[in-house]
């Protein structure tokens, strides 16, 4: 003998999904994914573009520490001279040169023997763009200023923005800096006045 069942009242048979909501909840995953993968590269680009700034601002206090040194240190100086930025002729007779590279993005420190055009020692300051460097001599006074590039490659006047050439160069900002230092006077040996640290 058969029994039947009789369903419960108040209770429907459970239903499939439709391919409308489906298509709704993919879409608001892609959404998100999508949301998550552009918020992603722009976390990391800046992280980079401040990775590359602060490795710009190394590389300036380490150079602007050398050149000092280097001026301070030295006997003699020569005037720039074509991608020569300077020359200084040590006591022992010694020449260290500081050169701009072609692509304007590196400071080349070259220590080179007397007689010998070939460099003994080298040193490279690398920059994350193009930037311009200028040497002045004036006397004893080495000045020595780096900073944004303008369109025919020499250093730009203080306080003039310059438009930038490529979307890459409107986000960086180029380094600046400014060495004053007078030649032969090693102020390792001077007395620190009051209240001043020796350098």
């Amino acid at each position: 003998m058969k029994t039947m069942t009789r369903p419960i009242s108040g209770r429907r048979p459970p239903r499939g999904i439709s391919l409308v909501e489906l298509l709704m909840a993919m879409g608001g995953v892609s959404l998100v994914i999508t949301s998550s993968a552009m918020l992603l590269h722009g976390v990391m680009r800046a992280q980079s573009e401040s990775r590359r700034f602060f490795d710009d601002e190394r590389t300036s206090a380490r150079l602007a520490r050398q050149f000092r040194a280097d001026v301070h240190a030295a006997a003699q100086v020569a005037a720039p001279a074509g991608e020569r930025l300077v020359a200084f002729t040590l006591p022992d007779g010694q020449t260290i040169e500081y050169r701009h590279t072609a692509d304007r993005c590196q400071i080349q420190r070259r220590l080179l023997a007397p007689g010998n055009p070939t460099p003994t020692g080298r040193e490279d300051y690398s920059l994350a763009g193009p930037c311009a460097a200028v040497v002045t001599v004036a006397e004893k006074q080495i000045h020595l200023e780096l900073g944004a590039e303008g369109a025919d490659g020499e250093l730009a006047p203080p306080g003039v923005v310059l438009p930038p050439r490529t979307p890459a160069e409107a986000k960086r900002k180029p380094p600046a800096l400014v060495v004053e230092a007078v030649l032969g006077r090693d102020l390792r040996f001077l007395p620190a006045r009051d209240g001043e640290a020796q350098p």
